[in-house]
């Protein structure tokens, strides 16, 4: 098949301009078109600098710039198809001076916290498997004999082909695990109730370990990534040379500047590029036409596009193309943010690590809806100036999520959605006082409230089974309503929220595009059991 002549990206978050960019570099001579509804590119990646001035507790002046994240932070440089692709895209940009690496021996890497909802005290979690013998605290007790209890556990029968994650660790771990540390991870990952997730969706290294070796433990020790799979990611990260080489020491690693760095870049570079950036235009329909084309119709304009690739949120494209299957069956959560500056060094008020997650409780032990705290300032350390590194201490909290949804409905007293974002502010800090009580007598510099209204997907039970039918309906053998082999779906509601996953779905529909084929993006599923 013919390049296409023009493609048409909906959304110009992460993965639309990631998309944008290795299809110019790609097909030079296609042309590009990006429309968003918002005036400013990047979706939900949003970074900001901020200065700040205070005395600090010799009373010296201190003078400054923070940089702050109203979404993702860090990436991990393992561990997902996508992270070898990541580090690529980066070098490829010249932001491999901006990169700040973590150390696998750093205590952000070392030291990950729960919060007991009962205590409101910190637990760590164990970080490596000599960490989990011994006594430990309560949210952690019986870890170790249900790690040793697992390769006995009996499989699922065959007519199971998916379940929750809480259902599967339930039945691997045990139910204080399921409750304690995997709804806290879950609430930091996917920002929902892990009794709703799907196991096989949202972690399928976990499946495939069962699946494969018939322990979870087994196989995740074993591996899950066949021959091939191991060979094609050993030559990703060869290609990589140093830097590839360099990321096997890291835990994580961020941007000078926020990961805002990262979009800025690709913003300037597809526009210099040729990519026509239509910012504060959305699509109102999209039309079958001739018989290559269609026609995409915009609140003052219409024209004819060859190939259309959807970085939107699945129920948003269920406004232009209805008559696709499931873009409105799984459900999105809301999320409210709060970025913290306060004028006191990290050490004065918690532990260097990467932060805690909150379990699922009964809603009177959290009454704030609390999800998990960041403690940003050892997290990605050196992001801000060098006269302020060190002497404030910035915090992300998260909220809401299935507090403000499905929780309510089986957990007791409701934790009401605010009105306003102003109105997170206070909770939050009436939570972090109990945790932290030296912060009774602080006053933050800096308090950023924001609501992040339907940011994450929450994958319910058959999603893979789901894509599979909306792959087969957008392919050519399907019945595509005159969209088939025209329509390639990438970003966060189909393969993974990460950034790592983002990138990864643009790169699959690029190469798929470049090579005169008419991808989904969604050929994972293809063939999904």
């Amino acid at each position: 098949m013919a390049s296409p002549k023009h493609v048409t990206i909906l959304g110009a978050g992460l993965t639309g301009l990631v998309t944008a960019f290795r299809l110019s570099q790609a097909l030079p001579a296609t042309k590009i078109t990006i429309l968003d509804k918002s005036s400013r590119a990047g979706g939900w990646v949003g970074s900001s600098r901020h200065p700040v001035a205070f005395k600090d507790e010799d009373g010296e002046d201190v003078k400054g710039e923070v940089t702050l994240e109203s979404g993702p932070r860090s990436i991990r440089p393992r561990g997902s198809a996508g992270a070898a692709g990541m580090l690529k895209l980066i070098r490829d940009l010249d932001l491999e001076d901006a990169i700040i690496p973590v150390s696998l021996s750093s205590p952000a890497a070392k030291n990950r916290f729960l919060l007991d909802p009962t205590t409101k005290t910190l637990t760590k979690l164990p970080s490596s498997l000599l960490s989990i013998g011994g006594r430990q605290p309560p949210l952690l007790r019986g870890l170790l004999p249900s790690a040793l209890a697992e390769p006995f556990k009996s499989r699922p029968p065959p007519s199971v082909h998916d379940e929750s994650v809480d259902s599967f660790i339930r039945r691997r771990l045990g139910p204080g695990i399921a409750e304690n540390m995997i709804s806290a991870m879950v609430h930091g990952i996917y920002a929902t109730d892990s009794r709703r997730l799907s196991v096989r969706a949202a972690f399928p290294s976990m499946w495939d370990a069962e699946s494969k070796a018939g322990s979870l433990i087994l196989g995740m020790l074993r591996g899950t990534k066949s021959k091939a799979d191991k060979e094609e990611e050993k030559r990703e990260w060869a290609d990589l040379g140093v830097l590839g080489k360099s990321r096997e020491k890291w835990s994580l690693y961020g941007l000078q500047g926020g990961l805002g760095t990262l979009t800025a870049r690709l913003d300037r570079e597809v526009r210099r590029r040729g990519v026509e950036m239509r910012m504060g235009e959305v699509a109102t329909d999209v039309e079958p036409s001739r018989e290559a084309d269609l026609q995409m119709i915009t609140p003052t304009s219409s024209f004819h596009t060859s190939h259309l690739i959807s970085a939107l949120a699945p129920p948003t494209l269920s406004t232009l193309l209805p008559y696709l299957p499931h873009l409105l069956y799984n459900t999105y959560t809301t999320v409210g943010v709060l970025n913290l500056v306060y004028p006191l060094p990290p050490a004065r008020i918690h532990p260097a690590g990467f932060g805690y997650l909150v379990p699922r409780s009964p809603t009177s032990l959290n009454p704030e809806g609390i999800l998990g705290v960041i403690f940003d300032s050892t997290a990605v350390p050196g992001n801000d100036d060098l006269a302020v590194e060190g002497k404030v201490t910035k915090l992300t909290m998260m909220m809401g999520g299935p507090w403000w949804s499905s929780y309510p409905v089986s957990e007791g007293r409701t934790v009401s959605p605010p009105a306003s974002a102003e109105e997170l502010v206070q909770p939050a800090l009436e939570h972090l006082h109990r945790v932290f009580p030296v912060l009774k007598d602080a006053k933050p510099l800096i308090a950023i409230p924001q609501i992040q209204k339907d940011c994450i997907p929450t994958y319910l039970t058959g999603h893979g089974g789901r894509l599979r039918e909306l792959h087969h309906y957008l392919s050519d053998a399907g019945d595509g309503s005159g969209v088939q082999g025209r329509v390639s779906l990438v970003g966060n509601g189909y393969g993974g929220v990460g950034v790592n996953d983002c990138v990864l779905s643009a790169e699959e529909v690029v190469r798929g595009l470049a090579a005169g084929g008419r991808p989904t993006g969604l050929e994972r599923w293809a063939h999904w059991e």
